[in-house]
């Protein structure tokens, strides 16, 4: 007796065609979802970075009420003159260490030389990286970088500029010597006319300079593209971090004379 397969009884299989579809659709959907995961990781690097600096706020707050409110300085010791084993001793990171007990919170998982290079080379920065970045034996001390006590344009109200940015008055706070008079200055936290709007660490880079003579910090402009390509983040003298889109040197607003000034970098005002 004959027997004829039916339909139910033969083996099903795609074809050449639904296999090549199904591949195209995956394809597909893995273009569309990887930049998704790949935001998604670094949106958590971003959120670790920010805690870092909310730890370093919180440190630098704690060094201030053991030392009458002082300011934490960049560096006991003097670039270029000290020896390097003293500036390495004496750098903001190490002071600030009791405080934290933790070194790994220096360290920024979202860091990227290429974009820390791109930010200082950037025409809104201070330009030129060469002497920096790379660094001596490729060695950071740190991810972050901390402010030192400088002064950039008039904050003059006859001879401020009210209109054009280029001339922003900006006033850094901060604790260290000043390479004028060769005086070491301390810098208190009453002197800060607004606590909650000032920063003093940020995303940028502390480390040996490339010939190893001395110990640097970057701060600024510097962290314009460490996050999503857009911004960094920044620790305040009252303790709490936040995120700052762009160039956090542009985002400037004006005194009560009318001056504009750098928002969050202008300790009088």
């Amino acid at each position: 007796m004959n027997y004829r397969l039916t339909g139910s009884d033969r083996k099903s299989a795609f074809t050449l065609i639904e296999l090549l579809v199904v591949i195209a659709i995956i394809a597909i959907l893995a273009a569309i979802l990887f930049p998704v995961f790949a935001q998604a990781r670094e949106s958590a690097r971003a959120t670790a970075c920010l805690s870092n600096t909310k730890q370093m706020a919180l440190g630098q707050l704690m060094y201030s009420q053991d030392y009458d409110e002082t300011i934490i300085p960049s560096n006991l010791y003097r670039t270029t003159i000290d020896s390097v084993d003293l500036q390495l001793a004496g750098v903001w990171t190490v002071v600030m260490q009791p405080y934290l007990k933790n070194t790994q919170i220096f360290f920024c998982p979202s860091f990227s030389e290429a974009k820390l290079i791109q930010a200082m080379d950037d025409n809104t920065c201070d330009g030129g990286h060469s002497g920096y970045v790379p660094t001596k034996d490729g060695k950071y001390l740190a991810h972050y970088g901390i402010a030192k006590n400088n002064v950039y344009n008039s904050g003059d109200p006859a001879t401020c500029s009210k209109t054009d940015p280029a001339f922003v008055y900006a006033n850094y706070p901060g604790s260290g010597w000043d390479y004028l008079d060769m005086t070491f200055k301390t810098e208190s936290l009453a002197a800060i006319v607004n606590v909650a709007r000032t920063a003093n660490i940020g995303d940028a880079a502390t480390a040996l300079t490339t010939d190893g003579t001395s110990v640097y910090t970057k701060f600024g402009c510097e962290a314009q593209f460490r996050h999503k390509g857009s911004g960094g983040n920044f620790s305040f003298l009252d303790g709490h971090s936040k995120y700052i889109t762009g160039n956090p040197e542009a985002h400037q607003i004006k005194d009560e004379n009318g001056c504009l000034i750098e928002e969050y970098f202008t300790k009088d005002r």
